[in-house]
């Protein structure tokens, strides 16, 4: 029986199957616990708020926002997740337990999809060149094209071979990364269009990340903090989540069956 088995003993198909269902467990609990004030706090510094409350324009959107008041909240806001640990007490050993401690030391980052690991998953490189090649267990990844960009929270369940994302991926484009690498700040009011990244983004992409300043900046940037806010941010006023209620022109935005 799987289900009896250690994680570590089953194939990663099996294990990451097993390890989908405790993540949904674990991050519908830690959404549960963040308080309306950190889910304000999130909104508006994602530019996802309409003045009364949280306005996101789909899904995608939404598991950005839940993403930091989980993880890594914007103001003084402790993050959900460690409120789960603190209140669950799994069975040592038991998926919930292993999945747990990988979510309290997941690792935000800037990627480029590789491509398909050979033995299942995507295979993803961090902009930075720290590091080596990750193999990343879910199918999310699987529509980006190779050497495009993306912002993702990685978990590492230990002895396992193999990341998980955390239920949220934002595009990273050129245009992302220069604003990243500018601090740039948002413009506020400005309108949300949605975009594509523009045809050939990978090359260019590749050739910036290739200078060693961006490297040495990227570096720092991993370091500091607020890096997931604002990366999101900027994939989100560039147009690369889709539209957005009270930012995208009316025109622009989907149409609803009468």
């Amino acid at each position: 029986m799987s289900e009896t088995l250690p994680l570590a003993d089953c194939a990663p198909a099996v294990a990451h199957q097993r390890l989908s269902a405790a993540r949904q467990r674990l991050l519908a609990g830690a959404a549960n616990r963040i308080p309306l004030v950190s889910v304000a706090s999130q909104a508006r510094a994602l530019g996802l708020w309409d003045g009364k409350r949280a306005a996101p324009g789909d899904e995608a959107q939404f598991a950005l926002m839940m993403d930091l008041g989980v993880f890594d909240p914007v103001g003084d806001h402790s993050p959900a997740i460690d409120r789960v640990a603190r209140a669950a007490q799994p069975e040592p050993g038991s998926d919930d337990a292993v999945l747990l401690a990988a979510l309290q030391a997941t690792r935000f980052g800037l990627w480029r999809v590789a491509g398909p690991h050979a033995e299942g998953g995507a295979r993803l490189l961090p902009m930075g060149g720290d590091g080596g090649e990750i193999r990343v267990m879910d199918t999310g990844l699987f529509q980006a094209a190779p050497g495009s960009g993306v912002a993702v929270r990685l978990a590492f369940p230990e002895g396992l071979g193999f990341a998980l994302t955390c239920g949220a991926i934002a595009p990273c484009d050129t245009r992302v990364l220069q604003r990243l690498l500018l601090d740039l700040a948002p413009e506020k009011g400005a309108p949300v269009v949605p975009s594509l990244p523009a045809q050939g983004d990978a090359a260019v992409l590749e050739r910036l990340l290739a200078q060693p300043a961006t490297r040495a900046r990227l570096a720092a940037l991993q370091q500091g903090k607020g890096l997931a806010a604002r990366a999101y941010r900027a994939a989100i006023d560039l147009g690369l989540m889709g539209p957005v209620p009270g930012r995208t022109p009316e025109h622009l935005m989907p149409r609803t069956a009468p």
